[in-house]
């Protein structure tokens, strides 16, 4: 495991600006002048410069952390934009981390703002987690919250966990020093098993409130100030869950158990990433077809039966037509409508579809299987969408 880096001569003071800066903090007994400087010697990485990294790192940026890592591969969409405040619409097509390594330095010129182009994964988790003094979760995955959660609990490094779907999010702080030397609880105690990442989908899938990212941003950035500054009572061994259609928070006290692996004193932990835990992440080997692919097909008159896998809530809200066969049901689909032609498959963000276009794929059938890329979220993005919809309602799909 890389080694912590340390400042040759962490700053004892602030200066002039600075003051002026972040005046509101020093005149709070609270924070002052030490909690200041505990804020300007502190460095943090954020994972993700998402919904919820985007609030969390303007206020970290705001406060004075000195330090600050983004980590993010992802490149900026105009979908982004109803919920990922540090962007705009002139910053599609760039990576995230760098627009907002760029927004950032120039609301605080007096802090570091580092960018990793990158994943969160096994060959760089102990270094990234070693290199900063706390963490926060900003990721949407749970492949990526395992890791993060085990790398910070191997490295001894206090994290911020945070969660969206819909209305409602989760807040908690975990691997936070105890006052008997240990730490406190971690998301494994809280979580033990990631369920079916297609039972359990992203925001891509399920969609959600472009407000409620900012409000659990904020409160994970809240949260991260409170462990630096030493103030407050922090969210250890405590998650908090807000509902933002009801506006009301309730809280779920849990414990460390004794079956969590990262505490199996006879079988030494072992980072590693959970297989299978984020199917969206994996194209399970089918072909994709994209908008312009479709719209060719349909346009040749080819045979083509649409599958729509998503569940019957979903399907009310949008559909394309073709048939309806959740997931979950598609081994129970009659053969028939794989004889010949094209078969496309599609859900909201084309994970679901590219697992069930993987089950199909493997039937003996003469038909062409393929998952709709991006599915209906980025169609309905496209200038072809409304071609699209007219040529499958001629076709009667």
């Amino acid at each position: 495991m890389a080694e912590r880096r340390v400042d040759p001569a962490p700053p004892t003071t602030l200066e002039p600006g600075e003051m002026e800066l972040y005046s509101r903090h020093l005149l709070m007994p609270e924070i002052g002048m030490r909690g200041q400087l505990a804020l300007k010697q502190a460095s943090v990485l954020v994972v993700g410069a998402g919904g919820l990294g985007c609030p969390a790192l303007l206020y970290l940026a705001a406060a004075g952390v000195g330090r600050i890592g983004i980590l993010d591969d992802d490149r900026i969409e105009r979908s982004n934009l109803h919920r990922q405040v540090l962007f705009q619409m002139a910053d599609q097509g760039r990576y995230k981390a760098q627009a907002a390594r760029q927004r950032l330095q120039a609301l605080n010129p007096y802090i570091c703002i580092e960018a990793y182009i990158g994943r969160f994964d096994v060959d760089n988790a102990a270094e990234l987690v070693a290199d900063h003094d706390l963490v926060i979760d900003g990721t949407d995955n749970f492949t990526a919250r395992y890791l993060i959660n085990d790398a910070c609990c191997l490295g001894h490094t206090p994290l911020v966990y945070g969660a969206i779907s819909q209305f409602e999010g989760q807040v908690a702080v975990f691997n936070a020093p105890a006052g008997d030397g240990g730490r406190s609880a971690n998301y494994r105690d809280l979580y033990a098993e990631p369920p079916d990442a297609l039972l359990a989908p992203n925001c891509a899938e399920a969609g959600v409130l472009g407000v409620l990212p900012g409000i659990i941003g904020c409160l994970q950035a809240n949260e991260a100030i409170k462990l630096i500054t030493g103030t407050g009572q922090p969210l250890v061994d405590r998650l908090l869950i807000y509902d933002a259609l009801s506006a009301t928070t309730r809280e779920v006290v849990y414990r460390a158990a004794a079956d969590n692996p990262l505490r199996d004193p006879a079988r030494p932990f072992l980072l590693q990433a959970l297989p299978g835990a984020c199917a969206i992440s994996s194209d399970h080997g089918v072909p994709r077809i994209d908008a312009a692919q479709l719209l060719e097909l349909l346009e040749r008159g080819e045979p083509v039966q649409l599958i729509d896998v998503r569940e019957a809530d979903e399907r009310e809200r949008l559909s394309i037509g073709g048939l309806h066969v959740p997931l979950g049901q598609l081994s129970q689909l009659d053969g028939r409508f794989l004889s010949e032609g094209h078969v496309v498959l599609y859900c909201q963000s084309g994970a679901r579809s590219q697992a069930g276009a993987a089950l199909l794929g493997r039937t003996d059938r003469a038909a062409s299987v393929s998952s709709l890329a991006g599915g209906v979220v980025t169609l309905l993005g496209t200038e072809l969408y409304p071609r699209i919809l007219q040529k499958l309602d001629e076709g009667n799909y």
